[in-house]
């Protein structure tokens, strides 16, 4: 069953409002005939069942209001290249990242280009994934802001490393992941963020680009949240 986004939630018996790109998507390439079922959500937490009448309108059966996660995984990310950044943010809402904070750092070169296709490749991950919660993006900061944040905020946080820290997520309430530049970070940098508590986590011998790391740390937290 498909799966659309909605900017607001419906009561059943009412009518879904689809913007025009969702709508298209349904009637024009999907073709959708009276009597086909459709998901839709709102990207906090909303879930809805539709029908598609006459008329291409979609009635809603039913609708309920998803709970926020008591666990929350958080993505702190210095800036990739547009295209890499693309992939990245739909796979960050597929693996149901709650927030991801871009992050400056010493040696980043490429520079945020925040636009509305940011929201439409978040949408898409979330409509692949039947993920109910909408990844909000933070805009930049330095990586002394993001320690401080963490520290603030009691986050239990990794960063890829070679010498990894002890100790998993145990029963921590927030857990963030901080992907560093394709130059990696610094030393100072890396002495900064063990000195604010954040633990250094080896994910193999191999050097990793920067959106390989980030989905493949972020898939290893959230498999720590599960247990």
């Amino acid at each position: 069953m498909h799966t659309f986004f909605v900017e607001a939630m419906a009561v059943p018996g009412g009518m879904a409002e689809l913007n025009s790109r969702e709508r298209d998507h349904l009637f024009k390439t999907l073709r959708a005939r009276p009597g086909d079922a459709v998901e839709l959500f709102d990207g906090r937490g909303g879930r809805m069942d539709g029908i598609v009448r006459d008329g291409r309108v979609v009635e809603i059966l039913s609708a309920e209001r998803v709970p926020e996660p008591e666990r929350k995984l958080f993505l702190y990310c210095a800036v990739p290249r547009r295209a890499k950044f693309d992939v990245l943010l739909k796979q960050a809402a597929e693996l149901g990242v709650w927030s991801i904070r871009l992050v400056e750092c010493v040696r980043s070169v490429a520079k945020p280009e925040g636009s509305d296709r940011w929201q439409v490749l978040l949408q898409e991950g979330c409509k692949q994934s039947k993920n109910p919660f909408l990844p909000e993006i933070v805009p930049p900061i330095s990586l002394a802001v993001a320690l401080e944040e963490i520290r603030a905020e009691n986050i239990c946080a990794f960063f890829g490393a070679i010498r990894s820290g002890e100790g998993g997520a145990e029963s921590a309430a927030k857990l963030a992941w901080i992907v560093g530049p394709e130059g990696g970070f610094t030393d100072e940098e890396e002495a900064a963020m063990r000195s604010s508590g954040v633990r250094g986590l080896n994910l193999g011998p191999y050097v990793l680009r920067l959106e390989t790391a980030a989905v493949c740390g972020l898939a290893v937290l959230r498999q720590w949240m599960e247990q």
